[in-house]
Formats: C-alpha cells, sequence, structure tokens
C-alpha cells in the first residue's frame, strides 16, 4: 500500500467514526414512548443527579418532588406549566436516554410498573 492509499484509508475511517459518535441520535416515536412509559418508571441520571420517576396512565408522574402533569407527543415527553419544556427520548429495549436541544441530558432504565412503591 502506498502512504497516499493507507492516509486515504484512515480519513474516511476518522469520518465514519465521527458520524457514529457525533452526538446524532434518532429519537423514538410518541407511540414508542408511550408504549415504554405509560405504566412504567425511568430511573437513571438527569440533571446531575440520580432520578427516578413513574409515569401514569392518567398523564401524571411521580418523582420525589411530589409529580405533576406530563404530555407525550412530537416533541417528546414534555411538561406543561414547568420550567422543564420537553424532552425527546431515545429508546433501546429497557434502556432510555433523555436529549434537550439536541443534547443528552441523562440516561438510564425503564423499570416495570410503580418502582417508587
Amino acid at each position: 500500500m502506498t502512504i497516499r492509499l493507507i492516509t486515504r484509508t484512515a480519513m474516511i475511517a476518522a469520518l465514519a467514526l465521527g458520524a457514529a459518535t457525533s452526538g446524532a441520535f434518532a429519537a423514538s416515536s410518541a407511540d414508542e414512548i408511550r408504549a415504554a412509559l405509560i405504566g412504567n418508571t425511568y430511573t437513571g441520571e438527569m440533571g446531575g443527579g440520580g432520578y427516578a420517576s413513574y409515569f401514569g396512565d392518567d398523564g401524571r408522574y411521580e418523582d420525589a418532588s411530589g409529580g405533576g402533569v406530563y404530555e407525550i407527543g412530537d416533541d417528546g415527553v414534555c411538561y406543561p406549566d414547568t420550567d422543564f419544556g420537553c424532552y425527546e427520548a431515545q429508546i433501546d429495549g429497557n434502556q432510555l436516554e433523555w436529549f434537550q436541544n439536541g443534547e443528552s441530558a441523562g440516561s438510564g432504565v425503564i423499570k416495570e410498573g410503580n418502582a417508587l412503591e
């Protein structure tokens, strides 16, 4: 192999690796989020610390601060009447990563049922 071919191959590999790890993500659909979260508990990291939240089928969530109302739509999981805003989710099995404004905001697992009880 010539140096030129080796260099070109290395550049292509580096570009492919960069594209795979660039932080791009494929957000789960609203239906996928509903199927994964409603009636279950997310537990993991969020906002720099441990966090757990149960998503009831009545549109309310429960967490350490008490809870409130959530909505699942095209923007992901939204918390109306709060400063939390909306979070897109990337779900793979029971693994969930939250994204806000295109940046990772936390990750953890989905546990069946209300794991807060």
